[in-house]
């Protein structure tokens, strides 16, 4: 057995543009001055906010207990924060303790325990060697914090990114000003890129993380990381087609699990086909649920063929937004945005258009890739604003809801009959359950210049939501009520080409 085998899983493996424990430059630098600002960084503010907290009298309103859980959300920020950077120092200690044991014992051709080093050749190891020590690391810390190997490891593969590479996001966490579930997403999305590009991440993306949910930073980091990445999409998308595959294991109570690995486009074809049929045409005495229909579905596919019908709607239920300007500046740059998915190689999507049977124009800001309008010569008004919240807000525009456009619906911000008016200032997607939470449930709603919206809870918590159209955030001022006005694009008869807007001179002569 290899030490590699012995010592190393590829699931901890990890891609992140940093040295490897004993060569790290960030642990120790300015010697014991240094450990102290640490300690007061990582400590000061997270005793003095658990003090005050304390402090405080007993909550006697629902709006006095959500502030105090508020609180102690940055608490387990700062926490988190002291927990990954003492995590990563401690490895980096481990290391350098391991090089200087290795040397001295080399230089005296003795150790101080003979068995173990006869142990460590036995098994072909160096005591000294990066594998060994993070093996043993991640056991000790397992026992030492009563979690589980596998979990350490996790914690330990975002402890070394914060404390090594993403040190804003550290410091913002450390505040309290964001959450784990964030920083690890910022971590993991640093993958494969260069420092300067992380750092460019960071900058986008942390003042949008101190308001928006977990599920839209992780959304956005992996666009950025998408853009930023240094081999093209469509060069690691067909490096990935290799690996599909099809697996499945055993679960209680007979039953099983399966798990199919395909390019993303056929994924959503065919869940989305799944849904098509599971909603189509039910018989009123069918007593499954929508969820039973679909797996029984996607079961009677598999093993007896689809069911009889006028073919099914596998093409029409692909949505695919591909960024005119961007292709016309750069093709080899442009993604494509496939719905409910996210960015895929521009050659994938035109090839779907090129399939598809209608099309629907839609005009994206070039800065934020929010869609901003909608063709409107085949579509009566309404129909035009439906389809615009569709490609605006992909999904629900409540904080952390994820269901698609066609499990939401348009909502009015101002009720309608208090004067709200049927436009795209004034509606957003909201699924039913987060409109009764508007309507019923005392959740306030407000639409800003910029097209994000603010939410306020019943007891005044406050968050802000993007558009799910929007790829950069870099122009939003979340600290005021209006972004500064995007610069304007120059509308040459080559951009109105490619937009569909240009009428020949001959043609507007006739």
């Amino acid at each position: 057995m290899s030490k590699r085998e012995v010592f190393h899983s590829d699931d901890d493996a990890h891609r992140l543009p940093m040295y490897p424990p004993g060569l790290r430059m960030n642990f120790g630098s300015g010697g014991v001055w240094d450990g102290e600002l640490d300690q007061h960084k990582f400590f000061n503010k997270f005793a003095s906010t658990a003090l005050d907290l304390y402090n405080l009298p007993p909550a006697d309103s629902p709006a006095d207990g959500m502030k105090r859980l508020e609180i102690i959300g940055r608490l387990r920020s700062m926490l988190d924060a002291a927990e990954a950077s003492l995590m990563a120092d401690t490895l980096e200690m481990c290391a350098r303790e391991a090089t200087s044991r290795g040397v001295q014992e080399s230089l005296l051709d003795q150790g101080d325990d003979q068995a173990q080093q006869l142990s460590a050749k036995y098994y072909g190891v160096n005591l000294a060697d990066e594998i060994t020590v993070r093996s043993s690391f991640i056991a000790e810390a397992a026992i030492a914090m009563r979690d589980s190997e596998t979990h350490i490891q996790g914690k330990l593969f975002t402890a070394e990114g914060l404390r090594n590479l993403c040190v804003d996001t550290l410091s913002a966490l450390a505040n309290g000003e964001i959450t784990t579930k964030a920083a690890r997403e910022i971590v993991k999305q640093s993958q494969d890129l260069v420092p300067e590009d992380i750092k460019q991440m960071e900058h986008v993306l942390l003042p949008l993380a101190k308001t928006a949910t977990d599920s839209a930073i992780s959304q956005r980091a992996r666009r950025m990381r998408e853009r930023l990445h240094p081999k093209p999409l469509d060069e690691r998308h067909k490096e990935a087609r290799e690996l599909r595959s099809v697996t499945w294991w055993a679960d209680e109570n007979g039953m099983a699990t399966l798990q199919v690995y395909l390019p993303a486009e056929d994924i959503f074809s065919m869940v989305n086909t799944v849904n098509w049929f599971a909603v189509t045409n039910v018989d009123e005495d069918d007593e499954r649920t929508e969820r039973q229909r679909r797996a029984d579905i996607f079961r009677d596919a598999m093993i007896d063929g689809w069911p009889d019908s006028n073919g099914t709607p596998l093409k029409a239920r692909v949505a695919v937004t591909i960024p005119a300007l961007e292709m016309l500046a750069d093709p080899k740059k442009a993604l494509a945005e496939l719905e409910g998915y996210g960015p895929i190689p521009i050659g994938t999507a035109l090839k779907i258009a090129q399939e598809a049977p209608s099309f629907i124009k839609v005009l994206t800001d070039p800065w934020t890739g929010a869609a901003i309008d909608v063709a409107r010569e085949k579509y009566r008004p309404s129909k035009a604003l439906k389809d615009l919240l569709r490609f605006r807000d992909v999904q629900c525009r409540f904080p952390g809801c994820n269901r698609l456009a066609e499990q939401s619906e348009a909502d009015h911000i101002d009720g309608w009959a208090q004067g709200g008016h049927t436009s795209r200032t004034n509606t957003e997607l909201l699924c039913k359950r987060h409109q009764l939470f508007k309507h019923a449930l005392g959740w306030e709603v407000t639409y800003r210049p910029d097209g994000s919206v603010s939410w306020r809870t019943p007891n005044g918590i406050v968050c802000l939501e993007v558009p799910g159209s929007v790829k950069t955030v870099q122009n939003f001022d979340f600290e005021k009520s209006q972004t500064p006005v995007l610069p304007e694009v120059e509308m040459t008869d080559r951009v109105r080409r490619v937009l569909g807007w240009y009428d020949p001179p001959e043609a507007a002569a006739g």
